[in-house]
């Protein structure tokens, strides 16, 4: 487990997790955010939660839930995990109702301690809708530095937009 503060800490996925994990899989309203653009059974989610804790060199991803008192609040993500180049695409979810409480910077600013600290990695990156204002200034309050504007990048609700491609480099 990773210590995220006094708050809670950041652990691997548990079979308890499967009820919380559907839901946010099955989020229409999140679909934009990542590749997955269709529902998601139990069943599935259940056999992907047997196979974690994944292997970030092995799988190329790791999910940890952000548990605080005993409840899965979000989860941290890392995908397209480069071990050569030790770098990888970084993203996170909090529940609706805990967001606007500073969870996302002090879960993501642990998981990134641990990414840059214990695992070795050297720069990390995140993509934020250009219209997601509390995703821009998350990453940025994080020290991390635009690299740019992607183009038509996301489809959402029958349009494209752009989105900020951040970028932090271990210095």
């Amino acid at each position: 487990m990773i210590s995220v503060g006094e708050l809670g800490f950041l652990r691997a996925l548990e079979a308890t997790d499967l009820d919380w994990l559907y839901s946010i899989e099955n989020d229409t309203e999140l679909w934009h955010l990542g590749i997955s653009k269709e529902p998601w059974s139990k069943d599935v989610l259940s056999s992907y939660i047997s196979s974690q804790p994944g292997n970030l060199v092995r799988d190329g991803q790791l999910r940890l839930i952000l548990e605080v008192e005993g409840m899965p609040l979000g989860a941290v993500d890392i995908y397209d995990y480069d071990p050569v180049s030790r770098k990888g695409g970084i993203g996170i979810v909090i529940n609706q109702e805990s967001q606007g409480k500073g969870l996302a910077k002090m879960a993501l600013g642990s998981f990134i301690h641990y990414l840059l600290g214990t695992l070795g990695l050297n720069m990390l990156y995140a993509v934020a809708p250009a219209d997601n204002k509390a995703s821009i200034a998350l990453f940025e309050s994080l020290d991390f530095t635009s690299s740019g504007i992607l183009q038509q990048w996301i489809w959402v609700k029958g349009e494209f937009q752009d989105a900020h491609i951040f970028q932090l480099v271990q210095s």
